[in-house]
C-alpha cells in the first residue's frame, strides 16, 4: 500500500478517537431540518419523512457511511388560535473507517409556531435525546507493530481504551422564522410561491462526556445558522432556490452555499387531479475549503427523490483522486407541495 494512502486511513480514524469529534453532516442539508434545528419541525409542511443516506471516502479506505431519518409534523390546530405546536423525531447512525467507529443517536424535538402575519410565522423548538458511541480497534495497525521490515500484528500496539462504548443524554433548542406568499390561500395558485426560512439550532447544550480514553474531554457544543428561500422567475415555472448553512463547534466550523434551479415540469391537474404535479431542481452545492458537489432533486406529487456527489478539493484530493461522497435522499411529505391545501396551514 502506498505511503500517503496508509497515513491517511490513520488520520481518518484515529483523529475522531483522539480529538474531540464533530457532528455528521449531509450535502443535502436541507433534506434534515431537525438536524439544523428543533424549531423546524413542523415548518413547510404538514407532515414530513425523509430518509437520507451518505457513502464517503470509498475511494481512499474503508467507507465512512451516514444513514439519517427523521420525521415531524404539525399538530392540530384549533381555529381562532394564533400558532401551532409541532413535533418530530429523528436517528442518525455513522459508521467511519476500519475501527467500524459507530456513532448512533435519536431524539425528540417539540416546537411552537405564533403566526406573524398571514404569510409568516416565528417559531421556538427544543431538543432531547440519546447517543451512544462503539468501536473495534482490531481493524487497525498502529505504528508500534512495524518491526523496523514489516507489519507484526503479535506486537502491542501500545494503546489502551477505556471502554468499547459508551451512551450520553443531549440537550438543544433553536428557533426559526417562516414567510410564503401563498399561506392561507385558498385559490388554486401558483406553485411557485415566494418563500424564505431563516433560524438557529444549538446543539449538545450540557457538553456530555465523550470520549474512549476515561479522560475528562467532552462534546462541543455546536451552532448552526441556517436560511434558504426561493424566488419565481417572472410568471413562468422556473425558480431559483439559494441556501446556506454556517456550522461551529468548537475550533471547528463549516460553511455551506447551495444554489439550486427549480424547473415546474407538469404542474397539477385543476379538474381531475390525475396529475399530481412535478418539478426538477439542478445547482451546485459548495463546502468553503473542501468539496464542490453537484446535487439534484426530483418532486413527483408528496415525494421527492435527491441525489448529490461531491469532488473533494481539500488537501486530501491527492490519496481520494478528488472523489468524495455519493448521497441519496428519499422525502415524502403531506399534502401534495403543488396544490392549494399546502397553502392553508403554512
Amino acid at each position: 500500500m502506498k505511503p500517503v494512502l496508509r497515513i491517511t486511513q490513520l488520520l481518518l480514524v484515529f483523529i475522531p478517537i483522539r480529538g474531540m469529534a464533530q457532528d455528521i453532516h449531509f450535502t443535502q442539508y436541507q433534506m434534515q431540518p431537525l438536524l439544523q434545528s428543533p424549531a423546524m419541525a413542523g415548518i413547510g409542511h404538514d407532515l414530513r419523512a425523509v430518509l437520507q443516506h451518505r457513502n464517503q471516502w470509498a475511494s481512499v479506505t474503508t467507507p465512512f457511511t451516514t444513514t439519517a431519518f427523521s420525521y415531524d409534523m404539525q399538530m392540530k390546530q384549533k381555529r381562532g388560535k394564533a400558532g401551532y405546536l409541532a413535533v418530530g423525531v429523528n436517528f442518525f447512525s455513522d459508521k467511519a473507517g476500519d475501527a467500524k467507529l459507530k456513532s448512533s443517536q435519536g431524539g425528540l424535538s417539540l416546537a411552537y409556531h405564533i403566526k406573524t402575519g398571514q404569510n409568516s410565522t416565528i417559531g421556538a423548538g427544543l431538543f432531547g435525546g440519546f447517543g451512544q458511541r462503539s468501536i473495534d480497534p482490531s481493524g487497525l495497525q498502529w505504528g508500534e507493530q512495524y518491526d523496523g521490515s514489516a507489519y507484526n500484528s503479535a506486537l502491542p500496539n501500545g494503546e489502551s481504551l477505556a471502554a468499547g462504548s459508551f451512551t450520553f443524554v443531549d440537550l438543544g433548542l433553536g428557533g426559526t422564522w417562516h414567510y410564503n406568499s401563498s399561506a392561507g390561500s385558498n385559490d388554486v395558485v401558483a406553485n411557485q410561491s415566494t418563500q424564505a426560512t431563516i433560524g438557529f439550532g444549538y446543539f449538545h447544550v450540557t457538553r456530555p462526556t465523550y470520549t474512549f480514553l476515561g479522560a475528562e474531554e467532552q462534546l462541543y457544543a455546536k451552532m448552526v445558522l441556517h436560511g434558504n428561500a426561493r424566488f419565481s422567475l417572472g410568471e413562468g415555472n422556473s425558480a431559483i432556490v439559494p441556501s446556506f448553512q454556517y456550522t461551529k463547534q468548537g475550533p471547528s466550523s463549516e460553511l455551506m452555499l447551495g444554489a439550486m434551479f427549480r424547473y415546474v415540469l407538469t404542474p397539477t391537474s385543476k379538474v381531475t387531479g390525475i396529475n399530481k404535479g412535478s418539478a426538477l431542481s439542478l445547482g451546485p452545492v459548495i463546502r468553503a475549503k473542501d468539496a464542490i458537489a453537484i446535487a439534484a432533486m426530483l418532486e413527483q406529487g408528496r415525494f421527492a427523490f435527491g441525489l448529490s456527489y461531491d469532488l473533494n478539493t481539500s488537501g486530501l484530493k491527492q490519496a481520494s483522486n478528488g472523489l468524495g461522497a455519493f448521497e441519496l435522499a428519499i422525502r415524502f411529505v403531506n399534502p401534495n407541495p403543488f396544490t392549494n391545501k399546502a397553502k392553508s396551514r403554512d
